[in-house]
């Protein structure tokens, strides 16, 4: 028996290989020989802003490339609006999701989100910015203010006591990119910490600029988003000297048997390294084999191993919670940032439905890329 894979497949200037990359995850964990066959039929909805081009792409997997089940990298938002869809064929859909976005919509018999959590990690770095009462920074790009981690970072910190006393938002031409009104900031609003929300090659060129400032800008600790801390990109940046926490989904250096199994077979079919979109590919096809399997109904309360730990679905979201990690960026051999995972936070269904309801109640703006896809 063969099972048909439709993937809805994203683009990024920044992450040029995340698409393949997700590809490659999937493939290696349905390996070939397996039982059954898979087949793949990709199309690309670019950096996923558009949904009625994302609608039409999977209408056509589903009426031409007669798919058994979609797997598609979105936001929430962008997810939603493939609910009717795959309700109306009656196949599922599962949504590969960094986590940066809130649900607006009920949840779908027919749709599951397999997600990083990266809105539970800022709510937590946010707690630890703001515990003992202090003033706090608020620092992110003019990108990433776009989506909901500034929200989850503020929730956070006034549960522990704090209070952002300023607000810095960089540009995203690299050519104009500075820090001066963030350096400003920290010289006049007693700041005793700073929540730093950053990605791609904006967190690039804001550990770069800190870098260039020396200890000016590093006086008192960050607290760091997940994809501020995301290894592939660290590597590149030089580090600025000071403190750096943050709360991850993943690492490559965790250690367990799902981990070496999974960055083996990414470096012998690829050579490459392991990284963040392999792992939301491998962990589909964990999920990928669960429904050809047994269907649909086996994802309800549905757990399953990972490299990155125990993942369960969550009946009443339809999202996967899972560890998440404390780390520090520290400087390595090169000078430039690396990541340490210092503890394991353990999986937490009740954080999760906390996290995931918590909507705000006035009308927020923001971008309609899926996010990492700029």
């Amino acid at each position: 028996m063969i099972t048909r894979i439709g993937l809805l497949l994203p683009r990024s200037t920044d992450y040029p290989a995340m698409g393949y990359d997700m590809l490659d995850g999937l493939r290696c964990r349905l390996a070939p020989g397996s039982d059954p066959e898979y087949q793949f039929f990709t199309e690309s909805i670019g950096f996923g802003e558009n949904n009625e081009r994302s609608y039409s792409k999977a209408e056509k997997l589903f009426l031409q490339d007669n798919v058994d089940l979609l797997i598609a990298y979105c936001n929430s938002a962008n997810a939603e609006a493939l609910y009717q869809l795959a309700g109306a064929f009656q196949k599922p859909l599962l949504i590969l999701d960094a986590g940066m976005q809130l649900p607006q919509e009920k949840t779908s018999p027919w749709c599951y989100h397999i997600t990083l959590q990266g809105l539970h990690g800022c709510r937590i770095a946010g707690n630890l910015s703001g515990a003992g009462n202090r003033n706090v920074l608020m620092a992110t790009s003019f990108y990433d203010g776009g989506y909901r981690g500034p929200w989850s970072y503020d929730r956070g910190l006034s549960e522990a006591g704090g209070t952002i006393c300023g607000n810095y938002v960089s540009g995203y031409k690299t050519a104009e990119f500075n820090i001066d009104q963030y350096i400003s900031l920290l010289k006049n609003t007693e700041a005793a910490s700073v929540a730093a929300c950053f990605s791609s090659y904006l967190a690039e060129l804001f550990f770069n600029a800190l870098y260039e400032k020396n200890r000016e800008a590093t006086p008192v600790p960050f607290y760091c988003a997940p994809f501020m801390a995301e290894e592939q990109m660290l590597g590149k940046c030089n580090f600025p000297g000071g403190e750096f926490y943050t709360v991850v989904p993943w690492s490559l250096s965790l250690v367990n048997p799902q981990q070496t199994e999974f960055t083996n077979s990414i470096q012998q079919a690829t050579n490459k390294t392991a990284n963040i979109f392999h792992l939301l590919g491998w962990e589909a096809g964990i999920v990928t084999m669960a429904l050809a399997e047994c269907g649909i109904p086996s994802l309800k309360d549905f757990s399953y191993l990972s490299p990155r730990g125990k993942i369960t679905i969550h009946p009443e979201t339809h999202y996967t919670y899972a560890p998440l990690y404390k780390g520090k960026i520290i400087g390595d051999q090169h000078g430039k940032c690396a990541l340490q995972i210092i503890e394991t936070l353990p999986p937490d269904a009740d954080m999760h439905i906390k996290v995931m309801s918590d909507l705000p109640t006035s009308f927020m703006s923001g971008w309609k890329n899926n996010y990492l896809c700029i």
